[in-house]
């Protein structure tokens, strides 16, 4: 049996419930805290739980735990049942550390409200409770597999919440409501509070980089979205700040690449998941002003735009209006280009890449855009991204498809037979 562990402590009400929030250190988190099988009395489905949980986020949480000095986390919400559990109010503790059963409440103040002083103590555990996550499962087997690589952590604390619980049914439908609830309603963070707040994603740091630093997306001439959504009646940014974000994306993981990792997947983890150096961040910036900078120089009306001073209204109304425009003022026709940049880009260098896709048409209204991103009846745009993209890298004598099938799929997004529609003419 594991030694006995004296917590500090608080007492709760909410709801039914009463809980604990508590001090726990790292190594008797990983000794002690099973994840949620013991919700289940069935075996298959207690190794469902277990292999759903540990085919996720465990490694990528135990490489926070070992390389973010600012590592942080959220309370573990862990259920205890059996052993012997007790917790002891501050008053049950004497000058010499030993806990009396009988209360003395003469030394505390008398202007401290009962309910505080009753909430405040100490929660023992004796060894031999069996304690499971209700919520955190991810977080506690990144706790162990970092403890395994790293032992010191295991000195850190964490704020463990301690709730009770019962093997009975009515205990073990009471406890599964709970972890059900608790792990449905978790609110992820926003792609918005990424871009705006997020400290380790290297693209959320170059965007503000950039609309701080660079004169093209600086002010008016970057709208304040997450989403690739630009109101008809805006007649000043290029694009939006969530779009933007996505290049990056893109650029980061296709085109300029840093990273050491190998899958697209392992790639954007080592972007987002732990803050890179200062060097690195900085290279980040310097590449996406690189980009920006030549795929600016490769279009006339990104030269317009970049070079109108305070006059960029005038520009973003002549390239983007209710009769089509500039693929180049579309958040849709930036993602297109820079995803035909990150194929070319696997077999030719940067300068080559945008000397070639200077040679596409860039008219909402022209092929390949027409009815396949740009509804011409309903003067909007639409779907068919994909199929845009292919379609260019078609024209530049790079198709990433077999030539039949793409022709059969621009037939059908134009809602007419193959034989009746030929492939845009290539401009290389």
């Amino acid at each position: 049996m594991m030694e006995k562990l004296y917590l500090p402590s608080l007492r709760g009400v909410m709801g039914n419930w009463v809980y604990y929030p508590t001090l726990m250190k790292l190594k008797d988190i990983a000794e002690r805290v099973r994840i949620a099988e013991e919700i289940y009395q069935s075996k298959s489905l207690s190794e469902m739980v277990q292999r759903f949980i540990k085919k996720s986020r465990g490694k990528e949480i135990k490489d926070y735990l070992i390389k973010q000095e600012q590592r942080f986390f959220n309370s573990l919400i862990v259920a205890a049942y059996e052993g012997n559990p007790n917790w002891y109010d501050i008053t049950q503790i004497e000058i010499d550390n030993q806990i009396s059963t009988e209360l003395d409440v003469e030394d505390i103040p008398g202007d401290i409200p009962e309910d505080v002083i009753a909430g405040i103590g100490i929660l023992s555990l004796n060894g031999s409770e069996k304690l499971f996550t209700l919520d955190g499962q991810h977080r506690l087997i990144g706790i162990k597999e970092a403890i395994a690589v790293d032992p010191q952590l295991g000195e850190e604390e964490l704020s463990i919440i301690f709730i009770a619980h019962r093997t009975d049914s009515e205990g073990m439908e009471r406890s599964r409501r709970l972890f059900t609830t608790l792990n449905k309603n978790a609110v992820r963070v926003s792609k918005g509070e990424t871009i705006v707040l997020d400290e380790d994603d290297a693209m959320a740091i170059t965007v503000r980089s950039l609309v701080t630093k660079n004169p093209m997306f600086m002010e008016d001439r970057i709208l304040n979205n997450a989403t690739d959504n630009v109101p008809k009646s805006n007649q000043t940014c290029l694009t939006t700040i969530g779009n933007l974000y996505d290049l990056l994306g893109i650029l980061f993981t296709k085109v300029y690449i840093i990273s050491k990792k190998k899958t697209l997947k392992e790639k954007k983890d080592e972007l987002t998941k732990i803050r890179q150096s200062d060097e690195i961040l900085n290279q980040h910036y310097v590449n996406a002003c690189d980009y920006f900078q030549q795929f600016t120089n490769s279009f006339l009306p990104l030269q317009e735009f970049a070079n109108s001073g305070n006059d960029y209204s005038v520009v973003v109304e002549k390239y983007r209006h209710s009769d089509g425009g500039s693929v180049l003022f579309r958040p849709m026709g930036l993602k297109i280009l820079t995803e035909v940049v990150a194929v070319l880009s696997e077999k030719y260098p940067p300068s080559e890449c945008f000397k070639m896709i200077s040679e596409l048409p860039t008219d909402l209204t022209q092929n390949p855009y027409n009815g396949v991103i740009w509804d011409p009846s309903q003067k909007k745009i639409i779907g068919g991204r994909t199929l845009a993209r292919n379609l260019l890298l078609y024209m530049l004598d790079h198709p990433l498809k077999d030539v039949d099938e793409l022709h059969e799929d621009y037939a059908k997004a134009l809602g007419v037979e193959t034989n009746q529609i030929r492939l845009p003419e290539k401009v290389l």
